[in-house]
Protein backbone atom coordinates (compact mmCIF):
# COMPACT_ATOMS: atom_id res chain seq x y z
CA UNK A 1 0.00 0.00 0.00
CA UNK A 2 1.98 3.31 -1.10
CA UNK A 3 1.08 6.51 0.83
CA UNK A 4 -1.24 8.76 -0.89
CA UNK A 5 0.87 11.75 0.89
CA UNK A 6 4.09 11.07 -1.36
CA UNK A 7 5.43 13.44 -3.91
CA UNK A 8 7.44 12.08 -6.67
CA UNK A 9 10.49 13.09 -7.28
CA UNK A 10 11.67 14.91 -9.82
CA UNK A 11 13.43 12.38 -12.20
CA UNK A 12 14.92 13.29 -15.59
CA UNK A 13 13.71 11.12 -18.57
CA UNK A 14 16.25 8.54 -20.04
CA UNK A 15 16.19 5.96 -22.88
CA UNK A 16 13.00 3.92 -22.92
CA UNK A 17 13.93 0.52 -22.51
CA UNK A 18 15.65 1.80 -19.02
CA UNK A 19 12.08 3.05 -18.03
CA UNK A 20 10.39 -0.31 -19.50
CA UNK A 21 12.84 -2.54 -17.13
CA UNK A 22 12.05 -0.21 -13.95
CA UNK A 23 8.45 -0.82 -14.82
CA UNK A 24 8.38 -4.70 -15.07
CA UNK A 25 10.82 -4.51 -11.95
CA UNK A 26 8.18 -2.17 -9.72
CA UNK A 27 5.20 -4.75 -11.00
CA UNK A 28 6.89 -7.82 -10.17
CA UNK A 29 6.91 -6.42 -6.85
CA UNK A 30 3.20 -5.16 -7.04
CA UNK A 31 3.87 -1.70 -6.81
CA UNK A 32 1.89 -0.50 -9.85
CA UNK A 33 2.08 3.49 -9.05
CA UNK A 34 5.36 3.31 -9.98
CA UNK A 35 5.22 0.93 -12.65
CA UNK A 36 2.03 3.12 -14.49
CA UNK A 37 4.36 6.01 -14.08
CA UNK A 38 7.68 4.26 -15.41
CA UNK A 39 5.65 2.58 -18.14
CA UNK A 40 3.98 5.87 -19.51
CA UNK A 41 7.41 7.39 -19.46
CA UNK A 42 8.93 4.58 -21.82
CA UNK A 43 6.27 5.02 -23.92
CA UNK A 44 6.75 9.01 -24.30
CA UNK A 45 10.49 8.21 -24.51
CA UNK A 46 9.93 5.19 -27.44
CA UNK A 47 8.14 8.46 -29.73
CA UNK A 48 10.47 10.49 -29.12
CA UNK A 49 13.05 8.42 -29.70
CA UNK A 50 11.73 7.13 -32.97
CA UNK A 51 10.55 10.45 -34.34
CA UNK A 52 7.06 9.95 -34.08
CA UNK A 53 7.38 13.43 -31.55
CA UNK A 54 9.48 16.00 -31.09
CA UNK A 55 11.90 15.74 -27.96
CA UNK A 56 10.93 18.20 -25.61
CA UNK A 57 12.22 19.42 -22.13
CA UNK A 58 8.80 19.07 -20.35
CA UNK A 59 5.49 17.89 -21.62
CA UNK A 60 2.40 16.64 -19.70
CA UNK A 61 0.46 13.49 -19.53
CA UNK A 62 -2.36 15.47 -21.15
CA UNK A 63 -0.08 16.89 -23.73
CA UNK A 64 2.03 13.86 -24.55
CA UNK A 65 -1.78 11.70 -25.12
CA UNK A 66 -2.93 14.92 -27.89
CA UNK A 67 0.34 14.70 -29.55
CA UNK A 68 0.08 10.68 -30.23
CA UNK A 69 -3.58 10.64 -30.69
CA UNK A 70 -2.02 9.69 -34.15
CA UNK A 71 -0.75 6.67 -33.09
CA UNK A 72 -1.47 5.52 -30.03
CA UNK A 73 -4.65 6.25 -27.47
CA UNK A 74 -3.03 7.02 -24.22
CA UNK A 75 -5.96 9.84 -22.98
CA UNK A 76 -6.96 7.23 -20.11
CA UNK A 77 -3.59 6.32 -19.26
CA UNK A 78 -2.94 10.11 -18.82
CA UNK A 79 -6.01 10.20 -16.74
CA UNK A 80 -4.67 7.59 -14.46
CA UNK A 81 -0.82 8.96 -14.54
CA UNK A 82 -2.43 12.69 -13.18
CA UNK A 83 -4.55 11.14 -10.93
CA UNK A 84 -1.60 8.56 -9.24
CA UNK A 85 1.16 10.62 -9.80
CA UNK A 86 -0.53 14.00 -8.79
CA UNK A 87 -3.79 13.17 -7.20
CA UNK A 88 -2.52 10.64 -4.70
CA UNK A 89 -4.95 7.52 -5.91
CA UNK A 90 -3.33 4.27 -5.93
CA UNK A 91 -3.05 2.45 -9.29
CA UNK A 92 -4.23 -0.64 -9.87
CA UNK A 93 -3.13 -3.63 -12.02
CA UNK A 94 -5.35 -2.97 -14.42
CA UNK A 95 -4.44 0.01 -15.46
CA UNK A 96 -0.74 -0.87 -15.73
CA UNK A 97 -1.98 -4.47 -18.08
CA UNK A 98 -4.40 -2.08 -20.59
CA UNK A 99 -1.23 0.39 -20.66
CA UNK A 100 0.99 -2.42 -21.49
CA UNK A 101 -1.01 -3.84 -24.18
CA UNK A 102 -1.26 -0.35 -25.66
CA UNK A 103 2.46 -0.14 -25.62
CA UNK A 104 4.07 -0.56 -29.20
CA UNK A 105 6.88 2.17 -29.18
CA UNK A 106 8.82 1.61 -25.99
CA UNK A 107 10.73 -1.04 -28.02
CA UNK A 108 12.40 1.92 -30.19
CA UNK A 109 16.36 1.94 -29.79
CA UNK A 110 17.68 4.75 -28.34
CA UNK A 111 19.36 7.31 -30.56
CA UNK A 112 23.02 6.63 -31.15
CA UNK A 113 25.19 8.90 -28.58
CA UNK A 114 27.20 11.65 -30.21
CA UNK A 115 31.34 11.77 -30.03
CA UNK A 116 33.00 13.41 -27.39
CA UNK A 117 34.39 15.60 -29.10
CA UNK A 118 31.54 17.02 -30.54
CA UNK A 119 29.77 17.60 -27.48
CA UNK A 120 32.65 19.58 -26.10
CA UNK A 121 32.92 21.44 -29.21
CA UNK A 122 29.38 22.23 -28.81
CA UNK A 123 29.32 23.12 -25.30
CA UNK A 124 32.63 25.64 -26.10
CA UNK A 125 30.20 26.94 -28.95
CA UNK A 126 27.16 27.48 -26.17
CA UNK A 127 29.59 29.30 -23.99
CA UNK A 128 31.65 31.45 -26.49
CA UNK A 129 29.07 34.96 -27.05
CA UNK A 130 28.59 35.32 -31.16
CA UNK A 131 29.99 38.51 -32.13
CA UNK A 132 31.04 37.89 -35.97
CA UNK A 133 28.78 40.81 -37.70
CA UNK A 134 27.59 41.92 -35.05
CA UNK A 135 28.12 44.43 -32.27
CA UNK A 136 26.94 44.10 -28.73
CA UNK A 137 27.35 46.67 -26.04
CA UNK A 138 27.69 45.85 -22.82
CA UNK A 139 25.61 46.48 -19.82
CA UNK A 140 21.82 47.49 -19.80
CA UNK A 141 21.05 48.54 -23.27
CA UNK A 142 18.19 50.83 -21.83
CA UNK A 143 21.15 52.54 -19.82
CA UNK A 144 22.19 53.19 -23.26
CA UNK A 145 19.32 54.76 -24.34
CA UNK A 146 18.85 57.18 -21.61
CA UNK A 147 22.33 58.15 -22.08
CA UNK A 148 22.00 58.90 -26.30
CA UNK A 149 18.47 60.52 -25.21
CA UNK A 150 20.48 62.74 -22.62
CA UNK A 151 23.28 63.46 -25.18
CA UNK A 152 20.70 64.55 -27.55
CA UNK A 153 18.59 66.72 -25.61
CA UNK A 154 21.78 68.81 -24.39
CA UNK A 155 22.66 69.26 -28.41
CA UNK A 156 18.97 70.67 -28.84
CA UNK A 157 19.19 72.57 -26.05
CA UNK A 158 22.69 74.09 -27.37
CA UNK A 159 21.50 74.51 -30.55
CA UNK A 160 18.49 76.71 -29.06
CA UNK A 161 21.07 78.96 -27.16
CA UNK A 162 23.06 79.30 -30.15
CA UNK A 163 20.12 80.79 -31.78
CA UNK A 164 18.88 83.24 -29.28
CA UNK A 165 22.04 84.44 -28.84
CA UNK A 166 23.14 84.61 -33.11
CA UNK A 167 23.82 88.36 -34.09
CA UNK A 168 20.92 89.48 -36.32
CA UNK A 169 21.24 91.27 -39.35
CA UNK A 170 20.84 94.67 -39.38
CA UNK A 171 18.33 95.89 -41.20
CA UNK A 172 18.37 97.46 -44.77
CA UNK A 173 18.61 101.41 -45.01
CA UNK A 174 15.58 103.06 -46.35
CA UNK A 175 16.22 105.22 -49.13
CA UNK A 176 15.58 109.03 -48.47
CA UNK A 177 12.46 110.36 -50.29
CA UNK A 178 11.46 114.29 -49.73
CA UNK A 179 9.09 115.37 -47.08
CA UNK A 180 6.09 116.20 -48.79
CA UNK A 181 4.34 118.87 -47.96
CA UNK A 182 2.09 118.71 -44.66
CA UNK A 183 -1.82 118.26 -45.41
CA UNK A 184 -4.37 119.08 -43.04
CA UNK A 185 -4.68 116.52 -40.77
CA UNK A 186 -7.82 113.95 -41.89
CA UNK A 187 -10.28 112.60 -39.03
CA UNK A 188 -9.50 109.45 -36.94
CA UNK A 189 -10.93 106.23 -38.83
CA UNK A 190 -12.64 104.00 -36.49
CA UNK A 191 -12.16 100.96 -39.00
CA UNK A 192 -8.68 99.51 -38.81
CA UNK A 193 -9.42 96.72 -41.22
CA UNK A 194 -7.30 93.04 -41.08
CA UNK A 195 -3.77 93.42 -39.61
CA UNK A 196 -0.99 92.14 -42.11
CA UNK A 197 1.60 91.43 -39.21
CA UNK A 198 2.02 87.44 -37.88
CA UNK A 199 2.43 87.11 -34.30
CA UNK A 200 6.05 85.33 -34.68
CA UNK A 201 6.94 89.37 -36.35
CA UNK A 202 6.09 90.66 -32.76
CA UNK A 203 7.72 87.98 -30.81
CA UNK A 204 11.59 88.07 -30.54
CA UNK A 205 12.95 85.34 -32.98
CA UNK A 206 14.40 82.78 -30.59
CA UNK A 207 10.95 82.41 -28.79
CA UNK A 208 8.97 82.27 -32.10
CA UNK A 209 11.60 79.42 -33.63
CA UNK A 210 12.74 78.27 -30.58
CA UNK A 211 8.85 77.16 -29.37
CA UNK A 212 8.63 75.71 -33.31
CA UNK A 213 11.62 73.23 -32.72
CA UNK A 214 9.90 72.34 -28.94
CA UNK A 215 6.62 71.90 -30.57
CA UNK A 216 7.95 69.35 -33.36
CA UNK A 217 9.80 67.78 -30.53
CA UNK A 218 7.37 66.85 -28.45
CA UNK A 219 5.65 65.07 -31.41
CA UNK A 220 8.68 63.08 -32.26
CA UNK A 221 8.33 61.99 -28.62
CA UNK A 222 4.86 61.26 -28.87
CA UNK A 223 4.89 59.11 -31.66
CA UNK A 224 7.52 57.69 -30.02
CA UNK A 225 6.19 56.46 -26.67
CA UNK A 226 3.10 56.07 -28.07
CA UNK A 227 0.91 52.94 -28.98
CA UNK A 228 2.42 50.55 -31.82
CA UNK A 229 0.15 50.18 -34.90
CA UNK A 230 -0.14 46.45 -35.04
CA UNK A 231 -1.56 43.23 -34.08
CA UNK A 232 -1.99 42.07 -30.70
CA UNK A 233 1.31 39.93 -29.52
CA UNK A 234 0.38 37.72 -26.40
CA UNK A 235 2.69 37.42 -24.04
CA UNK A 236 4.01 33.97 -22.84
CA UNK A 237 2.72 32.66 -19.78
CA UNK A 238 4.99 30.86 -17.10
CA UNK A 239 2.74 28.16 -16.33
CA UNK A 240 0.14 26.75 -17.74
CA UNK A 241 -2.31 24.33 -15.53
CA UNK A 242 -5.80 22.35 -16.95
CA UNK A 243 -8.40 22.85 -14.63
CA UNK A 244 -8.37 19.09 -13.84
CA UNK A 245 -4.82 19.18 -12.37
CA UNK A 246 -5.70 22.47 -10.53
CA UNK A 247 -8.46 20.31 -8.85
CA UNK A 248 -6.40 17.70 -7.95
CA UNK A 249 -3.38 19.52 -6.65
CA UNK A 250 -5.88 21.29 -4.12
CA UNK A 251 -7.79 18.20 -3.40
CA UNK A 252 -3.97 16.48 -2.38
CA UNK A 253 -3.01 19.47 -0.56
CA UNK A 254 -6.14 19.48 1.40
CA UNK A 255 -5.95 15.59 2.23
CA UNK A 256 -2.20 16.21 3.45
CA UNK A 257 -2.99 19.23 5.53
CA UNK A 258 -5.83 16.97 7.40
CA UNK A 259 -8.02 20.37 8.28
CA UNK A 260 -11.23 18.95 8.26
CA UNK A 261 -12.96 21.65 9.83
CA UNK A 262 -11.82 24.11 7.06
CA UNK A 263 -12.56 21.63 4.06
CA UNK A 264 -16.04 20.93 5.75
CA UNK A 265 -16.76 24.83 6.24
CA UNK A 266 -16.23 25.30 1.99
CA UNK A 267 -18.46 22.35 1.63
CA UNK A 268 -21.14 23.82 4.13
CA UNK A 269 -20.85 27.63 2.86
CA UNK A 270 -21.09 26.28 -1.02
CA UNK A 271 -24.36 24.28 -0.15
CA UNK A 272 -26.17 26.97 1.63
CA UNK A 273 -25.17 30.14 -1.04
CA UNK A 274 -27.10 27.64 -3.07
CA UNK A 275 -30.27 26.61 -1.57
CA UNK A 276 -30.83 29.46 0.13
CA UNK A 277 -32.60 31.17 -2.64
CA UNK A 278 -34.84 27.83 -3.14
CA UNK A 279 -35.31 28.43 1.00
CA UNK A 280 -36.46 32.50 0.78
CA UNK A 281 -33.30 32.91 3.22
CA UNK A 282 -31.68 35.53 3.58
CA UNK A 283 -26.86 35.58 3.87
CA UNK A 284 -27.21 36.01 7.47
CA UNK A 285 -30.37 33.69 8.60
CA UNK A 286 -29.44 32.09 12.08
CA UNK A 287 -28.51 28.35 12.03
CA UNK A 288 -32.13 27.34 14.07
CA UNK A 289 -34.12 29.28 11.05
CA UNK A 290 -32.05 27.48 8.29
CA UNK A 291 -32.26 24.18 10.04
CA UNK A 292 -36.13 24.34 10.51
CA UNK A 293 -36.73 25.76 7.04
CA UNK A 294 -34.68 22.39 5.57
CA UNK A 295 -36.48 20.14 8.26
CA UNK A 296 -39.89 21.59 6.99
CA UNK A 297 -39.21 21.13 3.28
CA UNK A 298 -37.34 17.50 3.44
CA UNK A 299 -38.63 15.98 6.66
CA UNK A 300 -35.47 15.44 7.61
CA UNK A 301 -34.67 15.09 11.48
CA UNK A 302 -33.43 19.08 12.90
CA UNK A 303 -31.00 17.45 15.30
CA UNK A 304 -29.33 15.62 12.01
CA UNK A 305 -29.44 18.86 10.06
CA UNK A 306 -28.09 20.75 12.78
CA UNK A 307 -25.18 18.17 12.58
CA UNK A 308 -24.82 18.26 9.05
CA UNK A 309 -24.91 21.92 8.89
CA UNK A 310 -23.05 23.13 11.92
CA UNK A 311 -21.84 20.34 13.84
CA UNK A 312 -18.07 19.53 14.74
CA UNK A 313 -15.75 17.38 12.03
CA UNK A 314 -12.69 15.91 14.02
CA UNK A 315 -11.43 13.04 11.43
CA UNK A 316 -12.00 11.63 7.75
CA UNK A 317 -15.56 9.92 8.53
CA UNK A 318 -17.07 12.71 10.06
CA UNK A 319 -15.96 15.03 6.89
CA UNK A 320 -17.00 12.15 4.17
CA UNK A 321 -20.64 10.99 6.02
CA UNK A 322 -20.59 15.64 6.22
CA UNK A 323 -20.10 15.52 2.26
CA UNK A 324 -22.70 12.52 1.61
CA UNK A 325 -25.18 14.43 3.31
CA UNK A 326 -25.34 17.10 1.99
CA UNK A 327 -25.60 16.39 -0.80
CA UNK A 328 -28.39 14.10 0.28
CA UNK A 329 -30.00 17.78 1.27
CA UNK A 330 -29.61 19.16 -1.97
CA UNK A 331 -30.80 16.32 -3.85
CA UNK A 332 -33.87 16.41 -1.42
CA UNK A 333 -34.53 20.14 -1.94
CA UNK A 334 -34.51 20.46 -5.72
CA UNK A 335 -37.23 16.77 -5.56
CA UNK A 336 -39.55 19.34 -3.78
CA UNK A 337 -39.23 21.91 -5.95
CA UNK A 338 -39.84 20.29 -9.05
CA UNK A 339 -42.71 18.77 -7.04
CA UNK A 340 -44.37 22.17 -6.93
CA UNK A 341 -43.82 22.77 -3.12
CA UNK A 342 -43.83 26.42 -2.16
CA UNK A 343 -41.19 28.03 0.23
CA UNK A 344 -41.85 28.91 3.68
Amino acid sequence: MTDPDRVPPPAGLGPAGAHREAAAAAAARDDFDTALRERFRAVLRGLEQGGALPVRRSRTARETATDAAPLIELSDAAASFDEVVYGGRTATADEYRRLTDSDRFSQAPPPPPEPVELVAADRNRSRTPRTRGRFTLPGDRRIWLAALAAVLLALLVLLLIRLATAPHAPPAPQPTVPHPPQSPPSPPDVDWGSGDDSIFSRWPHWLAYGGLQWLLCAAVVVWWRARRRGALVGEPRPVEAPAHELLSGHAALYRRARDHAHVAAILRAATLRRIRPALDLAAGAPPDRVVAAIAHRTGMPPDHLGATLFGPVPDTGTLTAVAGQLLRIETELDRNRDHGMRPV
